[in-house]
């Protein structure tokens, strides 16, 4: 799948979170989705999770994506795996700003990785959207309906040669799954290149992002970076039921792991 350009873009994630807002039943006092942890059940509780909590996705991975220079691996073939993905936010965000920056990248494979079926659909649907609903014949969107905890290797597939992209956003700080055998999964399914990205609504998730990146051989990671300040966005307010500017927290690590030579 190539990323279409901006004039060709059919869709970008902006209309995706407004159509949400528009389409969302939100009252105060509202559900609030256990403040976004919820594994959703049904196509209104998808609605209302990007009505809420999408424009932080947004702002938080934008932010990680400039950090991640792209634009040096311009023309390259690329696996995207999303972790615990809900409806593929994270991958729909990465091929908008991929779009918004023109950078043209070759998506061989899509691996999204979800418990809830409904969101998982959604998700495939958002983006194929994304990309114009025009994959090549070589492109592969595969859909793992499963809690991370619950993977095996026979799950995920993935070639060495490839570099891949895994997108942790808003998943790593989740007390309910165990890193270490994260690791592990990963270690044995993904060789070669690996760019990890791992965004955290709380700075208080930072730990557990911090625990996640020491399991790697320092020996093999490479372009290590990390971030913890606010950042400000334009935000749906459901107590006001209209869009303000909003200090967003967040922490991020990404770095690059070499997973061939461990």
């Amino acid at each position: 799948m190539k990323i279409p350009s901006p004039e060709e873009a059919q869709i970008r994630f902006s209309s995706i979170y407004s159509a949400s807002v528009t389409e969302a039943e939100i009252r105060v006092p509202f559900d609030n989705l256990d403040n976004g942890t919820r594994v959703l059940s049904d196509e209104s509780e998808c609605i209302r999770y990007i009505a809420l909590y999408g424009g932080h996705h947004f702002y938080k991975l934008y932010e990680a994506y400039a950090s991640t220079k792209f634009e040096n691996i311009e023309g390259a073939d690329i696996e995207i795996i999303d972790w615990g993905c809900g409806q593929a936010l994270a991958t729909c965000v990465l091929i908008d700003y991929l779009i918004e920056k023109n950078i043209s990248l070759n998506v061989s494979s899509i691996t999204l990785i979800e418990p809830s079926t409904v969101a998982l659909q959604r998700g495939q649907s958002l983006v194929q959207r994304m990309f114009q609903n025009n994959p090549s014949t070589d492109s592969v969107v595969r859909l793992v309906n499963k809690y991370i905890d619950d993977l095996t290797s026979n799950d995920l597939v993935s070639e060495p040669d490839i570099r891949k992209i895994h997108l942790f956003s808003n998943i790593i700080d989740v007390q309910g799954f165990d890193l270490t055998q994260l690791y592990q999964l990963m270690f044995s399914s993904f060789h070669g290149i690996n760019r990890v990205i791992c965004t955290s609504p709380y700075n208080e998730g930072q730990q557990r992002l911090e625990t996640f990146y020491n399991l790697f051989p320092s020996h093999q990671v490479t372009r290590a970076s990390s971030s913890n300040e606010s950042i400000y966005g334009e935000l749906f307010y459901a107590a006001t039921g209209s869009y303000k500017e909003c200090k967003i927290s967040r922490c991020e690590r990404q770095f690059t792991v070499n997973l061939t030579q461990c």
